[in-house]
């Protein structure tokens, strides 16, 4: 793992997500962890508690939709009550701090001034002199940032009337996906899904090592290099023979790190997949079909409508190709457009796959409504939602 602390820091019966994706990455936690959450609730957008389970810390790297990891361990009343507790808490794991940060979500600029300084005399009184206080912007010292100063990050946000104190003790490999979306061949930044969004896609896929997925909208390989990197058989279609080279050039890139990997990619129609499969089947499918055109301003709702309405016939027709050659209990994972108009409402693109024998996938301890939207995206006006469908047997 990037950043960990030891075990010691690690025993609570509480801990919380810091969010890359909001609900999706809520929803990609309870895919991958299982049976390991049990209880679950999301206090704010940014941040996820849940009941801990020894076995979760296994399913760590595996995540994309994170950006830190962090055990809770204290509740501090608005008087500062339980400040000391904390204190007490590190002091009796280590002799020394260093470099040390307090991330807060959900806190107003006065709120963290008041619980830091709090947290320093506290420090203090307990022989740590020489702390190197690490003020963060926005009151948040970011994942990539935490590995590379080796801070003890401590985060807080408010819970029930008071305020959560737990100590970062995982945060994800974040260079690594910056890399592979910035050092492969063809970059395609304008178009593509990030790596961290299309891993994500990839684990709601339910394809684990060994098994097939499919992206029938492949483009320049996004999505298919993460199943790479997961030790999948990878199949592409794109209609584009241009995206397939591109597509090829950056998965052979990324395929010299993946073992056990393969992947073949065709120019093909995702709309009539079972005449080229000639009646084999998948594992699992994610695929982004349509990304909307850039727009200079926010759309008038009927335009929004019409933009929503013509790529919707695509999806329609491709979800019903998809769906014949997928296995019995796989999953198809499909990325969705959301318009936001000049009136405030949002426009998507809507899919049932009730006809077709598909489910909604419901993994966890609490419901999803679909599309499960992304949050924290820097579009202003189109932006993503994504449906997960379960192949009935």
């Amino acid at each position: 793992m990037p950043f960990l602390l030891p075990r010691s820091f690690g025993d609570s019966e509480r801990a919380c997500f810091v969010l890359a994706f909001g609900k999706l990455s809520v929803l990609e936690i309870c895919a991958v962890s299982g049976s390991s959450l049990t209880e679950l609730e999301s206090p704010l957008e940014r941040v996820c508690v849940f009941k801990m389970q020894p076995s979760l810390s296994s399913s760590l790297p595996r995540l994309g939709g994170i950006h830190k990891f962090a055990p809770l361990t204290t509740q501090v009343r608005a008087d500062g009550t339980g400040v000391d507790r904390f204190a007490d808490y590190i002091a009796d794991r280590t002799d020394a701090i260093s470099n040390f940060s307090l991330s807060a979500y959900g806190l107003d600029g006065d709120a963290y001034d008041g619980l830091l300084q709090q947290l320093l005399d506290a420090f203090r009184s307990r022989g740590f002199k020489k702390i190197h206080l690490i003020r963060p912007e926005e009151l948040e010292l970011r994942a990539d940032q935490v590995l590379a100063r080796g801070s003890l990050d401590a985060v807080t946000f408010p819970y029930h009337g008071e305020f959560f104190l737990g100590l970062t003790t995982y945060v994800p490999d974040s260079v690594r996906l910056r890399e592979r979306g910035v050092k492969k061949p063809i970059p395609r930044a304008d178009i593509s899904l990030s790596p961290r969004l299309a891993k994500v896609l990839v684990n709601l896929s339910g394809v684990v090592p060994g098994q097939t997925l499919l992206d029938p909208f492949c483009g320049s390989g996004t999505i298919l290099a993460e199943g790479l990197l997961k030790s999948a058989r990878c199949i592409g279609v794109d209609f584009r023979k241009r995206q397939i080279e591109e597509a090829r050039m950056n998965l052979r890139w990324v395929s010299k790190g993946a073992r056990g990997s393969s992947f073949r990619l065709q120019v093909g129609n995702a709309t009539d997949l079972a005449g080229a499969f000639r009646g084999k089947k998948v594992d699992g499918v994610a695929t982004e079909p349509i990304l909307l055109p850039r727009l200079e301003a926010r759309p008038n709702f009927d335009l929004a409508k019409e933009m929503i309405d013509n790529s919707g016939e695509v999806y329609a027709e491709a979800l019903a190709s998809i769906a014949d050659v997928v296995k019995p209990g796989g999953r198809i994972v499909v990325v969705v457009p959301v318009v936001r108009a000049t009136d405030e409402s949002e426009v998507s693109v809507g899919l049932d796959g009730r006809p077709l024998g598909l489910s909604l996938f419901q993994p966890g301890p609490i419901l999803f409504q679909y599309p499960v939207r992304l949050s924290f995206e820097s579009t202003r006006w189109i932006r993503r939602a994504v449906y997960v469908f379960e192949v009935r047997p």
